[in-house]
């Protein structure tokens, strides 16, 4: 065979490839995109929160960090330090049809991909964004407020980025608020330790931040999900507000307390704080795991427990007796659910970023009215002393 002919038949190869990867893309690769970015926008339940057709969604933000003035972006201006009050804005996102559990984990730079984008933070004062928040709530038909809180080294624009993914996976019609505080201290261990002063520091602003969502925008559905060290602050604010006489009477001005992986002392909270939330909310479920490396690192720094830490493994359901000491035998406030059967996440830390099934169950918890929802993937067991105790489970 000469070497022009083999040339040729080379040639031809490569056109067939070339035809038959194209005749692939357009025939199914971008069928299916279209049908994914319609089902995308069609089977959607946020819509309070839609600003457009084509995939932008507006959230709101409270922020303690000092804002520095200036001529860069407004995302930019917000420093790792402490301010003097509080800033008040709004943010929008655009989320492509593509964005899934999982896919905003970089190891390099989190949260920054193709999939979900801001577009556009301004920030306002207090009466103009409140105002616009109560509009948002009014159009909602239950009038419900979802409010998120962060976790360790997260920097405005992540905390922003990673609130937006969390209203789009979870998908329920609310509008979603997040309180940021400056948790981004480093990832060493003196920037570990002036993260939690932070949130302990923190813990007055978000108290007033309930106020001022209690008293001027009054959702009948108040909703609030702190992840890792985000619950270090909410156990802060909740020993402020607990001194406040309108927030510690008999009236529960919060329908639901979430906390997920807590970064938080298993003593403090024990002691102090599970007697506290009763007089402000209607439940509190905290998601544990056995296998979170990151909390059993917190805990050799801090010396002690962390309350997300679960003691129980698969294998060993009778140390359940250790981790129910969180719940009183006969409380229907606290539920404790084990994530450690689905928890298949890096460093089995962030399963509110990437595993379905803690997804499905907190929309099951936020959207009715059982407090143990039916879920063929939850199972109760119960300990000597009567403590429920609920696992988490692929399923068959």
């Amino acid at each position: 065979m000469t070497l022009t002919r083999k040339r040729l038949i080379i040639g031809l190869l490569a056109l067939l490839v070339m035809f038959g990867g194209w005749f692939y893309w357009f025939y199914f690769m971008s069928t299916n995109a279209a049908i994914r970015h319609a089902e995308s926008f069609l089977f959607r339940r946020m819509i309070v929160s839609q600003v457009d057709v084509e995939g932008t969604y507006r959230h709101f933000f409270i922020t303690n960090r000092r804002f520095e003035t200036g001529d860069a972006p407004v995302e930019d201006r917000y420093t790792s330090d402490r301010g003097e009050g509080l800033s008040f804005g709004t943010f929008d996102t655009r989320i492509q049809p593509s964005l899934g559990l999982g896919m905003l984990l970089d190891g390099t730079d989190w949260f920054q991909n193709e999939e979900i984008r801001i577009t556009d933070v301004s920030k306002l004062d207090s009466e103009d964004m409140l105002e616009q928040l109560r509009n948002v709530v009014d159009r909602t038909s239950g009038r419900s407020l979802l409010i998120v809180i962060h976790g360790f080294r997260e920097r405005f624009s992540s905390a922003l980025r990673k609130t937006a993914f969390i209203a789009s996976v979870l998908d329920i019609d609310t509008p979603v608020l997040v309180f940021d505080w400056p948790a981004n201290q480093g990832s060493s261990l003196r920037g570990y330790r002036a993260s939690r002063e932070l949130a302990d520091a923190s813990g007055a602003d978000l108290a007033r931040v309930l106020e001022i969502i209690v008293s001027e925008i009054q959702p009948d559905n108040l909703a609030l999900v702190a992840n890792s060290m985000g619950g270090e602050v909410v156990v802060s604010a909740f020993n402020l507000l607990y001194e406040n006489p309108d927030f510690a009477d008999s009236d529960v001005e919060i329908d639901h307390v979430v906390l997920t992986a807590p970064d938080v002392d298993h003593t403090a909270f024990n002691e102090q704080f599970k007697h506290e939330i009763k007089a402000f909310a209607e439940d509190l479920t905290v998601y544990v795991s056995s296998n979170d490396r990151a909390l059993l690192i917190s805990r050799l720094i801090n010396r002690g427990e962390r309350v997300g830490e679960s003691t129980l493994s698969p294998d060993m359901l009778d140390e359940a007796v250790m981790i129910s000491r969180l719940v009183d035998p006969d409380s229907d406030l606290i539920s404790l659910v084990d994530v450690t059967p689905v928890n298949r996440t890096r460093n089995f830390h962030n399963f509110s970023l990437e595993t379905p099934e803690f997804y499905d169950d907190l929309y099951l918890r936020l959207t009715t009215e059982e407090r143990a929802p039916r879920s063929r993937r939850l199972y109760r067991l119960r300990t000597p002393d009567g403590s429920d105790y609920w696992v988490l489970t692929r399923g068959r």
